[in-house]
């Protein structure tokens, strides 16, 4: 009788914490983050046609509702031009990044301004980030066609350890800086992911957030293709 009311207990508390996070654009939808990059998208897409112009479309949470069971972001979309407005890390664009010595999974040190010689593309993300997953395979394919002639980098704030644990399950052909908190925080990284395109000489030349996600035939979303990070990339040569 103890083990079974200990066993309810256990499970109802673990439903209790089961939380799923979801986002609103007018306070009575619920979209998943892939459906909410979607939008996005379409959005950009509507405002090209209606005025002819490229925009960047970005969105910004309002507030948040913590329940028992989800988690609510209420957002309001955010649409420039992109003259005013050139993607995350826009300041960098131009530039090169904040001097720093990373730390790759294998423990060796690497400046990241010392990547010079070869175009590179820097994607930022971490383990728990479900659109970050849903790009790797798409990535890979690049990292498989172009490695020779680029570096590919994967950034991330977590430790060696989440991050081999995380490669064991899934993969990841990029070369993976791990423990580079200070360095996400110094760029005021806030959402992931994030690819940052540099070219032979360390300057970032584009700045996007991760591949969009598009409907398939049967009306699902799925990740795109990547062809816009390869026109991107071999602009870079």
């Amino acid at each position: 009788m103890k083990k079974l009311i200990l066993t309810t207990f256990l499970i109802t508390a673990l439903n209790c914490f089961s939380q799923t996070e979801y986002y609103s654009t007018n306070g009575k939808n619920r979209l998943t983050k892939a459906e909410l990059d979607l939008k996005t998208s379409e959005l950009k897409t509507k405002y090209k046609k209606i005025s002819n112009k490229e925009a960047f479309v970005k969105f910004n949470i309002d507030n948040t509702e913590t329940k028992t069971d989800s988690i609510i972001h209420f957002v309001k979309f955010e649409i420039k031009d992109t003259n005013a407005f050139k993607g995350p890390l826009s300041e960098y664009v131009g530039k090169k990044l904040p001097e720093m010595i990373l730390t790759d999974i294998n423990g060796k040190k690497i400046p990241i301004n010392k990547l010079n010689g070869k175009p590179t593309l820097i994607n930022f993300w971490f383990t728990a980030c479900a659109p970050c997953i849903d790009e790797m395979p798409i990535l890979n394919k690049i990292y498989d066609e172009y490695k020779e002639k680029y570096n590919f980098i994967a950034v991330t704030y977590e430790s060696q350890k989440q991050v081999d644990k995380f490669l064991k399950k899934h993969l990841y052909k990029f070369l993976h800086i791990v423990d580079a908190r200070e360095f996400t925080d110094k760029l005021q990284l806030k959402s992931y992911p994030v690819n940052l395109f540099l070219d032979k000489n360390g300057i970032v030349i584009y700045s996007e957030y991760g591949i969009p996600y598009e409907r398939g035939e049967n009306g699902k979303l799925k990740i795109g293709d990547g062809k816009d990070f390869i026109k991107k990339l071999e602009k870079l040569k």
